[in-house]
C-alpha cells in the first residue's frame, strides 16, 4: 500500500464510507495481514495517547502522573476484537452475513481514521486548547457514523436507522455486560450507600 492509496482511501472513507468498507473487503487480505494491522493500529494508538497525555500536560500544567501505554494498549486490542466479534454476531442475529475477518478488518481501518483524527485533535490541544472538546465530539461522531456504515456494508443491510439502532443497543447492552462481569471478578468495588 502507498501513501496515495492510503491517503485516497481515508477521503473516499469519508466521503462514501459503504464504498471504501467494499474495497477494503475486495482487497482479500490474509488473516496473518489482519492480525498485524491490527497490533499496528493499537501500537500507533498507544503512541498518540502518550503524546497526548504529554501534550495535556503541557498545555494544562496539570500531571496525569507516570502511566502505562500496556494496559491501554491492552484494552484497546480486546476492545477491538470483541467489537469484531459483536458486529458479526449480532448482524448475523438480524439477517446478515458478514464474517468475523471482515469485521475485524473493517474495525481496524475505523481504528486507523481515528487516529489520523486525534492526530489533528492532538495538534488542536496545542494552539487551540479550547477547540479540542469540540474534536473529541466530532470524532465520537465520526465513530459511530462509520461503524453504522461499516455495518450495514458488512452484512448487506440498506435501513441505516435500524443498523444505528442495534448499534446503540449492543453499545448499552455490551457496556452493562462489562459492568457485571468487572462487578463479578472484583476489578470494580461495589458502591455502598453510606
Amino acid at each position: 500500500m502507498t501513501e496515495a492509496f492510503l491517503r485516497d482511501l481515508v477521503i473516499r472513507t469519508l466521503r462514501d464510507p459503504r464504498g471504501a468498507a467494499a474495497q477494503i473487503l475486495a482487497m482479500g487480505l490474509p488473516m496473518q495481514a489482519r492480525w498485524l494491522a491490527l497490533g499496528a493500529v493499537i501500537a500507533l494508538s498507544a503512541v498518540l495517547g502518550s503524546l497526548a497525555e504529554i501534550m495535556f500536560a503541557f498545555v494544562t500544567k496539570i500531571e496525569l502522573g507516570e502511566g502505562s501505554p500496556v494496559p491501554m494498549a491492552v484494552a484497546q486490542g480486546v476492545l477491538l476484537i470483541y467489537g469484531a466479534g459483536a458486529m458479526t454476531v449480532v448482524g448475523r442475529w438480524c439477517g446478515g452475513q458478514g464474517r468475523f475477518a471482515d469485521a475485524l478488518l473493517l474495525l481496524v481501518w475505523m481504528e486507523f481514521v481515528l487516529i489520523l483524527g486525534q492526530v489533528v485533535q492532538v495538534l488542536m490541544m496545542v494552539f487551540f486548547p479550547l477547540s479540542a472538546v469540540v474534536a473529541s465530539a466530532l470524532l465520537l461522531g465520526l465513530m459511530f457514523w462509520l461503524l453504522v456504515q461499516f455495518t450495514a456494508a458488512l452484512h448487506g443491510f440498506e435501513r441505516l436507522s435500524t443498523v444505528s439502532a442495534g448499534v446503540i443497543v449492543t453499545f448499552f447492552a455490551s457496556a452493562l455486560l462489562a459492568g457485571v462481569i468487572l462487578l463479578s471478578l472484583g476489578i470494580v468495588p461495589v458502591p455502598v450507600a453510606g
